[in-house]
C-alpha cells in the first residue's frame, strides 16, 4: 500500500497508520489535511493513542543501531600462557582389572 497516496486509504485506521509511517512533520500535517473531515477525529484519536509506541520503537530501534556501531570492548590479556593439560591413557590391563575386582565386588564372577 502506498502510504503518500490518500485515495488508497479506505479506512481511519489506514490513515492513522500512514499518518504514523511518515518520518517528517510536513507529511504527517499533508495527509491530515486530506483525511475526510467525517474520519478526521478518529483518526487524530488513533494517531494520538499510538503515537508514543511508534516513537518509543523509534528510540529503541536508534538505540539498537548505535549499539551495533559500537565496538565490543577488547578482550582482558592474560599474564599466564595456559598450560596444556597432560592426560594420561589407562593400559587396557589396568582398565579391566578394575572391572574384575567391581564384578567380584558386586558377586558376579567372570561372565
Amino acid at each position: 500500500m502506498n502510504t503518500l497516496d490518500p485515495s488508497t486509504l479506505t479506512s481511519p485506521r489506514a490513515y492513522a497508520a500512514a499518518v504514523l509511517a511518515e518520518a517528517s512533520l510536513d507529511r504527517r500535517q499533508w495527509l491530515m489535511e486530506r483525511c475526510p473531515a467525517e474520519w478526521r477525529a478518529q483518526v487524530e484519536e488513533h494517531v494520538k493513542s499510538a503515537f508514543p509506541k511508534v516513537a518509543a520503537y523509534r528510540r529503541h530501534k536508534a538505540g539498537r543501531e548505535e549499539q551495533a556501531r559500537e565496538k565490543p570492548p577488547a578482550a582482558q590479556r592474560r599474564d599466564a600462557t595456559p598450560k596444556p593439560r597432560h592426560v594420561t591413557r589407562s593400559a587396557p590391563e589396568v582398565g579391566n582389572a578394575a572391572i574384575a575386582k567391581l564384578r567380584a565386588a558386586i558377586g558376579k564372577g567372570a561372565a
